[in-house]
């Protein structure tokens, strides 16, 4: 049975002062990302309780509870009382987003928290930037990763000088994704699905990179057919610190992995993000030392909270969502995917590089 999805609430809904989420566009990242999200805060007190403006054309089928559509953004901005007490949650798109978020900014809205990938190339990045600039909007973008609980584990094992001095850094993020890279048409190779995040967590550890050293790229076969480019990526970056990362992401691997490894001049990290919200744990391992470090983790709900606390004004800034690094994301995959060389296949780079550690 569907669940029946209440119109738009009646003007007056939110008032300054209380955060009211407004959640714009409905589909996966909106829905099962972002919601999710938001009813874990709201249960545990971070965020108040109340309910969740959707603003998606289509009325969706089956919302989360406390769920309110409203079928235009107009529609939702005159649910509120102060437009200023809404914090939207951009989904869109990428194709959308600099046009919705005129209109908000138009439409008095001083509070984002955006999906990535930040936007469809450098050009369009600096387009959006500015806009955010003069609109005096606070954008915060999606930084997963440095949110992360691992994340905050590792660094403070390097800052602590546990490996030596760090050399190089692996990460990939692989799962099979055939079906909706083929259904939805949103993106067109496979640098703009994982590796943005990628990305953001090599700058976040190894700090800014001059350019790309080297890319690649594979196709995503079926017995439909090929697609160029979605089947898969790996880019190199050379980091000012003297750091070389390499970062991986194949959409037709046969299994999910989230593995982040990091060679030192003494040793190494290995460390394991969790692969779903299903079950929120990851793990740390120093090679040489017995265990593993086991730490829950939500990486997105942990990003959501740091923002409505940034926003409150009891927090900083999340980690890693300042539209100047996103822009610069942006910069540094449009160099990768112009340069990429086609393979067939993806390579055992991501597989050899650092000898997997046997306890």
């Amino acid at each position: 049975m569907r669940a029946v999805v209440p119109a738009a609430p009646p003007r007056g809904a939110g008032r300054p002062g209380r955060p009211v989420p407004v959640i714009v566009g409905y589909g996966h990242a909106g829905r099962d990302l972002h919601h999710r999200s938001l009813t874990a805060l709201a249960g545990c007190g971070t965020v108040p309780e109340g309910e969740v403006i959707v603003v998606d054309r289509v009325r969706p089928a089956d919302p989360l509870p406390g769920t309110r559509w409203a079928g235009s953004l107009p529609d939702a901005l005159a649910a509120l009382d102060a437009p200023e007490s809404a914090v939207v949650h951009l989904a869109t798109p990428v194709a959308d987003r600099i046009a919705t978020v005129r209109a908000l900014a138009a439409g008095g809205v001083r509070r984002i928290i955006m999906e990535k990938p930040y936007a469809e190339g450098p050009a369009a990045a600096r387009e959006l930037t500015a806009l955010v600039h003069e609109a005096r909007i606070e954008l915060l973008t999606v930084a997963v990763w440095p949110s992360s609980t691992i994340t905050r584990q590792v660094a403070a094992l390097l800052a602590g000088g546990r490996i030596g001095r760090l050399v190089s850094l692996h990460l990939e993020q692989s799962k099979p994704r055939f079906r909706r890279s083929l259904e939805n048409g949103a993106h067109s190779s496979a640098f703009e699905i994982e590796l943005p995040h990628q990305v953001l967590l090599a700058l976040h550890l190894c700090g800014a990179a001059d350019g790309v050293e080297a890319a690649w790229s594979w196709p995503l076969r079926t017995e439909a057919g090929s697609v160029p480019a979605l089947g898969g990526a790996e880019l190199r970056l050379r980091h000012r610190s003297g750091v070389v990362s390499t970062l991986a992401s194949d959409l037709t691997s046969p299994v999910r992995v989230r593995r982040l490894r990091l060679r030192g001049t003494d040793g190494e990290i290995v460390a394991h993000y969790p692969i779903s919200g299903d079950d929120p744990f990851g793990q740390v391992q120093v090679t040489g030392e017995p265990g593993r470090i086991l730490l829950p983790d939500a990486p997105l709900t942990t990003f959501v909270e740091d923002c409505y606390r940034f926003f409150a004004g009891t927090g900083g800034r999340p980690a890693g969502s300042d539209p100047q690094l996103h822009l610069r994301v942006t910069e540094l995959l449009a160099a990768a995917s112009a340069a990429a060389v086609p393979r067939e296949a993806p390579s055992l780079l991501g597989q050899t590089e650092f000898p997997a550690h046997e306890e």
